[in-house]
């Protein structure tokens, strides 16, 4: 699959080199790194992914009897939401890159209620991990949080507390 990733990579890379304008005034700034060093790194570092955290509240299912497929789309809406907002940060960039979007990592949790929900979000905030806490509206309270995409290793502890959501969570 390193292979696979690297050959894509180059290809992008190449098509970009020859979309290149000469005249140097007009060259974009090179503040990025390239898809081919953003897959490769992706790829080098499988003990250590990308990895996206999506935190659902157990009790929408359970207690308030909300179906599992509305629960799933609150969790999309986070998660997406959650990569926009970030899409110009180098790790987002590398995690949705052409040549890494197949092996993409997602771990979903799930606390007890909203007030497990909002304080993991202040806990997030004062580590300085950036998330999205999804609102459903028009009732207004928060229903799902989802980080943008870090290293495992950096922001894994942080959600020690949470667990896997596993089984049904909708009655």
């Amino acid at each position: 699959q390193a292979a696979r990733l690297s050959a894509v990579a180059n290809r992008l890379t190449c098509r970009a080199v020859h979309t290149r304008s000469s005249r140097p005034h007009l060259r974009a700034p090179a503040r990025r790194p390239s898809i081919r060093t953003m897959a490769t790194e992706a790829a080098a570092a499988p003990s250590n992914p990308f990895v996206q955290y999506v935190v659902i509240r157990k009790d929408l299912g359970q207690g308030m009897g909300w179906p599992l497929g509305s629960i799933c789309a609150q969790a999309a809406h986070a998660a997406v939401a959650a990569v926009w907002e970030h899409k110009d940060h180098p790790d987002t960039q590398a995690y949705c890159a052409p040549g890494a979007i197949d092996g993409m990592h997602k771990v979903v949790l799930e606390v007890k209620g909203e007030t497990q929900l909002v304080n993991l979000g202040k806990k997030l905030e004062e580590a300085g991990v950036a998330y999205k806490l999804w609102y459903e509206q028009p009732e207004d309270y928060p229903t799902c949080l989802a980080t943008r995409p870090y290293r495992k290793d950096e922001v894994s502890a942080l959600f020690k507390k949470c667990n896997l959501a596993k089984g049904l969570i909708a009655q």
